[in-house]
C-alpha cells in the first residue's frame, strides 16, 4: 500500500477518534456528577456533552425533554438520580436495551431485567434534624409522625411533585393505596409541614434552624455534615412491624435512537463500575454502593432495614396520580429542561412588541422629517 494512503488512512482514523463523542442528560446534582463525568472523558478520550437538570424540574422536566425528543434524539445516556421516571420512559417504549458487563454484580432488584436500565449508587431518603433545635430523643421515628401535633411546624419536606420525593409518593401510592396516601399528605399539610422546592432547600432550611427537622435525602445531610453544619441524619421506620426506609438507587439507560451509541455503551459501561460507585461513596454525595464489596460512604449507615419496593408500580401510580399531587400541592407540571416556560414566552413576545412599537415610532420620526425637509 503507497505511503501516502497510509498516511491518509491513519489520519482519518485519528480524526474519527477525535470526533468520537457521547451526549448526556444527567439530573443527579452537577457538583456531584461533573466530577465523575470530566474524570470519564480524560479516561476515555470520548468527549462528553452533558446537560444538567435543575432543581425545581428535577427529573420531571429531564424527561418530558426527552419525551419531545423521541422523533429525533438528541442525547444517547440519560443518568437519572431515581428510577420511577426511568421505568416512565421505558413503558413508552423511549429506551434501547443494553446489560453492561459491569452490572453482574448489582443485585436483580434495582435492575431491569431486559436490560433496559440498571440502577447504582443509592440514596437513602432519611430524617435531617437541627441538633441545636432537638435531641435525638425527641425525633418523629416514623413517616407519619409529621401529622403528630407535636411537630406541628417544625417539619419541611419537598413538594411530591418532581425527583426522589415524587418517586417517594409513587411507592406509598403503590403500597397502602390512594386513599391512606392522600389523606395521609393532608395530614401533614394541616399540621403545618413545610413544602419546599426540593430536598437541597430542605437539608438547608433545617441547617440554618428555620424548621427542626425534615426529609430528604442522604446526600443532602452528607452535604451539610461536610460544610461543619449541626445536622444529623435518622433512618426512619426501622421498628418491628415498620415498612423500612426508602433506599432510591440512581439508574442509567441508553436512549432508543441513541446517535452515539458505541460511546454510549462505553459510558454506561464507565458508570456501573466499582470505581464508580467507590468514587461517588467517598464524595460529597455520600452515595450508597450497590456492588457488593465496594466501602459505603462516611457516616451514613450500613446496617437497616430497608423498604421493598416494586418501582414499576410505583412508576404507575406516579401516572395515576399524578394531577392529583398537582392539585393537592398547587404545582404546575415543570417545563421541560431547556425549554421556555409560558410566562417565558409571554416576557419574549412582550418585547417583540416594544421593540416594533420602538422602531415605528422611530420610522414614523424619520418620515416627518424627511418631509419637513
Amino acid at each position: 500500500m503507497p505511503r501516502m494512503l497510509v498516511l491518509a488512512l491513519f489520519l482519518a482514523g485519528l480524526g474519527l477518534a477525535q470526533d468520537r463523542k457521547v451526549v448526556v442528560y444527567v439530573s443527579l446534582d452537577e457538583e456531584h456528577a461533573r466530577t465523575i463525568l470530566e474524570a470519564f472523558e480524560r479516561s476515555s478520550g470520548i468527549k462528553v456533552q452533558p446537560l444538567f437538570d435543575t432543581e425545581d424540574n428535577k427529573t420531571v422536566g429531564m424527561v418530558g425533554r426527552i419525551i419531545a425528543e423521541k422523533a429525533s434524539p438528541v442525547a444517547d445516556v440519560y443518568w437519572n438520580n431515581e428510577c420511577a421516571q426511568t421505568l416512565r420512559l421505558k413503558s413508552q417504549g423511549l429506551l434501547q436495551a443494553y446489560i453492561s458487563p459491569n452490572a453482574a454484580s448489582i443485585p436483580d432488584h434495582y435492575k431491569d431485567a431486559e436490560g433496559y436500565w440498571t440502577g447504582f449508587a443509592a440514596r437513602a431518603r432519611v430524617l435531617v434534624w437541627n441538633k441545636t433545635m432537638l435531641s435525638e430523643a425527641e425525633l418523629p421515628q416514623r413517616l407519619s409522625d409529621f401529622a403528630d401535633p407535636k411537630f406541628r411546624g417544625k417539619v419541611a419536606m419537598a413538594k411530591p411533585l418532581t425527583g426522589t420525593t415524587l418517586t417517594h409518593a409513587g411507592v406509598l401510592y403503590a403500597r397502602n393505596g390512594a386513599a391512606p396516601t392522600e389523606n395521609l399528605l393532608k395530614e401533614f399539610i394541616a399540621n403545618g409541614v413545610r413544602f419546599e422546592r426540593g430536598n437541597g432547600q430542605v437539608a438547608r432550611i433545617v441547617s440554618e434552624g428555620v424548621v427542626a427537622c425534615g426529609l430528604t435525602d442522604t446526600d443532602d445531610v452528607s452535604v451539610k455534615q461536610r460544610e461543619g453544619l449541626p445536622v444529623g441524619m435518622k433512618f426512619l421506620d426501622q421498628g418491628a412491624g415498620d415498612a423500612g426506609t426508602l433506599v432510591i438507587p440512581n439508574s442509567v439507560m441508553i436512549l432508543k435512537g441513541a446517535p452515539h451509541l458505541a460511546e454510549a455503551k462505553v459510558l454506561v459501561d464507565a458508570l456501573l463500575s466499582m470505581e464508580t460507585e467507590a468514587q461517588l461513596a467517598r464524595g460529597a454525595s455520600a452515595q450508597i454502593p450497590l456492588h457488593p464489596g465496594v466501602a459505603g460512604p462516611e457516616g451514613v449507615p450500613t446496617e437497616f432495614s430497608s423498604m421493598k419496593v416494586d418501582f414499576a408500580a410505583a412508576a404507575r401510580e406516579i401516572d395515576n396520580h399524578k394531577l392529583d399531587l398537582e392539585r393537592m400541592f398547587g404545582g404546575a407540571t415543570p417545563t421541560p429542561t431547556g425549554a421556555a416556560s409560558s410566562s417565558d414566552s409571554t416576557i419574549l413576545y412582550m418585547a417583540i412588541a416594544a421593540l416594533a412599537l420602538a422602531l415605528g415610532f422611530l420610522w414614523l420620526g424619520f418620515k416627518r422629517r424627511s418631509n419637513a425637509a
